[in-house]
């Protein structure tokens, strides 16, 4: 790739960059599937200024199936908590399937009542988790770190 970028060839490298990136993900994903079972999503985000980089990761049968962003704006005054708890609201509102468990960066306001909400929408228990040690934080830390890098791209269009 860095040959490629001295070279002058930018398609090449972009291309090469691409392909490293494709790897990388697959990676992460066997890495992923070997620390966590079940059904859950992972949810984590970075927030800088007014925006927010939110990154949802999606773990069917212990594998990661998927990933999600989305960017938030006006996040300047907010907490965390509040930001946590408007993504989750505005999310889930709307997506077809709720697992039985979201694994959280920071916890929400009304855990009980939006544990209970999302239980009557998914027609079974949903449990809500910020957790402080073990392969669910490490697993929070990757998507935050997901979520950090997003926001530096952003930054960079």
């Amino acid at each position: 790739m860095k040959v490629a970028a001295e070279a002058l060839d930018f398609e090449k490298a972009a291309l090469l960059r691409d392909q490293v990136q494709a790897i990388d993900r697959v990676i992460e994903g066997q890495r992923i599937a070997t620390t966590v079972r079940g059904e859950q999503d992972v949810i984590a985000f970075a927030q800088e200024k007014d925006q927010a980089y939110v990154q949802v990761f999606f773990i069917r049968s212990g594998k990661l199936i998927g990933r999600e962003s989305f960017v938030l704006q006006g996040t300047y005054s907010e907490e965390p908590l509040q930001i946590m708890t408007s993504f989750i609201k505005q999310f889930y509102s709307s997506t077809p399937y709720i697992p039985p468990l979201l694994v959280l960066q920071y916890p929400v306001e009304d855990t009980a009542i939006i544990e209970n909400w999302l239980q009557s929408k998914r027609g079974a228990k949903v449990q809500i988790q910020v957790p402080c040690r073990g392969n669910k934080k490490q697993l929070v830390k990757t998507v935050a770190e997901n979520a950090r890098q997003g926001l530096e791209q952003l930054k960079i269009k």
